[in-house]
C-alpha cells in the first residue's frame, strides 16, 4: 500500500510500500504533474492557487484506489492523500522509485 500526497508547494510525497520526494516539475503547479504507477493508474497531482494539492485520476488500474479530499482553507491538512494497494514502482517524468 502507497499513499501520495503533496508537501510544502513543490514536493510530491509518496510514503508506505514505496517512500520518495519527487519535485513538482511543471512550471504552472496548478496545472500540476503525471504520475504513472506499475498497475496501470495515472494520476495528475496539482497545487492550485488556493494553496491546496489536488489529485485527480486520469486512468484507473485494477489496484485498490482511494482519493480522500481536502478540505478547502483548513492551514492543517491541505493536500488530498491517494492510496493505493500492489503498487511496484511510481514514476514522474524521469524520476522513478521503487518498492525493494
Amino acid at each position: 500500500m502507497i499513499t501520495i500526497y503533496g508537501a510544502s508547494d513543490d514536493l510530491i510525497e509518496i510514503d508506505g510500500d514505496i517512500s520518495e520526494e519527487f519535485t513538482l516539475h511543471n512550471d504552472a503547479p496548478e496545472v500540476g504533474d503525471l504520475l504513472a504507477i506499475s498497475d496501470g493508474t495515472i494520476l495528475r497531482i496539482a497545487f492550485t492557487p488556493h494553496g491546496i494539492w489536488r489529485i485527480m485520476p486520469l486512468v484507473r488500474g485494477p489496484g485498490l484506489l482511494t482519493i480522500e479530499q481536502a478540505a478547502e482553507g483548513e492551514e492543517s491538512n491541505y493536500s488530498d492523500r491517494a492510496t493505493l494497494s500492489g503498487a511496484v514502482w511510481v514514476v514522474q517524468g524521469i524520476a522513478q522509485a521503487r518498492c525493494l
